[in-house]
């Protein structure tokens, strides 16, 4: 099968040996070629993706996970790929098996670049994962301040709620992310919200033991 056969060369960035199976191949084998482009774009070889690509290699395929090349770039922090790939139109919205968008995956891992350009051309700032998180309350509960910064700055939902009702300053308490917090408090977030189970921020910093987080949210007036 021709995808088995150049995983290796693709993996290793050995472009004439990717150039002699493809030139031994028939269109319907190169068309179907998935994996190997995803491999390429884990190493970040953009003359191999480029040579994949102009060889009519499906641009939107998707691994196991249903991660597409730009998924994995994007959560790698590859900033050329990512941009190299929207140029040849891939699917910027595409979604992997728990429906995280590009853009999700990029605020997960905190590749600012990488968000503030996936934005720049339009990409869904409040798209929602499996469980009703938006790319904020990502950022938020895996501790990029930066991120989370700049996905405010351009008009992301600060008290967007999960399908559980969590906020992303809920989730930031319940992870112990204090400067989080604090810049979330400092742009107005709703110190008070609840999630389904009626518990505040102040509530889940106190169960999980966050106390420096506990006491700031009391100093500015938090209730639980």
């Amino acid at each position: 099968m021709l995808s088995k056969k150049l995983l290796q060369p693709c993996s290793e960035g050995n472009l004439n040996e990717i150039k002699l199976l493809i030139n031994s191949a028939s269109d319907s084998e190169i068309k179907s070629i998935s994996t190997p482009l995803i491999a390429a774009v884990c190493k970040g070889n953009l003359e191999v993706i480029n040579y994949l690509i102009s060889i009519d290699a499906n641009k939107n395929a998707k691994d196991k996970s249903g991660n597409s090349p730009l998924i994995v770039a994007s959560s790698n922090g590859q900033l050329e790929v990512v941009k190299y790939l929207i140029s040849v139109g891939v699917d910027k919205e595409s979604k992997n098996k728990n429906q995280k968008t590009p853009l999700i995956c990029a605020s997960k891992r905190g590749h600012l670049e990488v968000v503030k350009y996936l934005l720049s051309v339009g990409a869904n700032i409040n798209a929602e994962s499996i469980g009703g998180n938006a790319p904020l309350s990502w950022a938020a509960y895996f501790n990029h301040l930066e991120v989370v910064k700049y996905l405010i700055s351009v008009g992301a939902d600060k008290e967007a709620k999960c399908n559980k009702g969590k906020t992303p300053i809920i989730w930031a308490s319940m992870r112990g992310n204090l400067e989080i917090v604090k810049y979330l408090i400092s742009v107005g977030a709703n110190k008070d919200a609840k999630d389904n189970s009626g518990d505040t921020a102040l509530a889940c910093a106190t169960k999980d033991r966050y106390f420096k987080i506990v006491n700031y949210l009391l100093s500015v007036g938090a209730h639980k």
